[in-house]
């Protein structure tokens, strides 16, 4: 846990596309050695199948170091005409450092200037006619904004406003949700919940079940579900919050077609071509 609580505490007290209206509420749509993630890691196809080829591309939404409209053409075996490999190994790298050791590590390479790159911050794998996101633990982390109703899993970061909450699930005759807030104004703070008491309602309003004084968050913020299973969205079900809920992609994320995720202070928005 205190590692995890260092790691945020280099986030400083707003997260990146905060914006200072609190009033929109509806907005349309350390240091770790050598990094050597690779595809080994990720259990690789069965072969003697066809795959049908399934392409990505990777836009520059916000950004203050990169050209917003900027387009990055993905192909199954990594990004076309990288540098860093010709032949292709399946994955790509992300990073504000081009070489190492005298080799080129990273397929894009983002900008130092901007605050919270780290040096090879994030990859993007395919396996399976399927493209995931994953952080590498260098810089300020990856995050997945919520478009889409998340199944909360154990261990799962969630950040919103200037808050961060590990999320914990405990089995039980039933599952009991914990959520543990690691950063921010309710930092070690704990709310547990039975699936009983579900709906979950997180911002502004003073009827939410848990209640903030923060202007970077919405009336009704995020809103936690129990029907089966514990489910976490963006806003209050019928609209999206005007920041957004972010998934801290420390494991690999399935990517889906329009899902928006930022490193530093880049905003990214995947298309997905079949």
């Amino acid at each position: 846990m205190e590692t995890v609580r260092k790691f945020f505490s280099h986030l400083g007290r707003r997260c990146c596309f905060a914006s200072d209206i609190a009033n929109n509420d509806s907005l349309e749509l350390e240091d770790k050695n050598k990094l050597d993630i690779t595809s080994s890691q990720v259990p690789k196809p069965q072969l003697g199948q066809e795959k049908k080829e399934v392409l990505l591309n990777l836009v520059i939404v916000e950004s203050k170091g990169m050209q917003p409209g900027k387009i990055y053409n993905i192909c199954p075996i990594g990004l076309i005409n990288s540098d860093r490999t010709k032949s292709g190994d399946g994955c790509l790298y992300a990073g504000s450092l081009y070489y190492e050791d005298g080799k080129i590590i990273n397929d894009i390479l983002l900008p130092q200037s901007e605050k919270g790159i780290g040096k090879r911050h994030f990859m993007i794998h395919y396996k399976d006619e399927s493209y995931f996101l994953k952080d590498l633990g260098d810089g300020m982390g990856t995050f997945i904004r919520l478009s889409r109703p998340l199944a909360l899993q154990n261990n799962y970061i969630i950040s919103f406003g200037d808050s961060h909450m590990i999320i914990v699930i405990e089995h039980n005759t039933s599952p009991k949700l914990i959520l543990k807030f690691i950063d921010g104004p309710k930092v070690d703070q704990k709310f547990k919940f039975m699936p009983n008491e579900s709906p979950i309602t997180i911002g502004r309003m003073s009827d939410c079940t848990i209640r903030f004084d923060d202007s970077s968050l919405s009336r009704y913020h995020c809103l936690i579900t129990f029907n089966g299973w514990w489910y976490m969205q963006d806003g209050d079900g019928k609209k999206i919050s005007t920041n957004g809920t972010w998934l801290f992609a420390e494991d690999f994320y399935e990517v889906y077609n329009g899902m928006l995720f930022k490193v530093g202070e880049t905003l990214m928005r995947t298309d997905i071509k079949k």
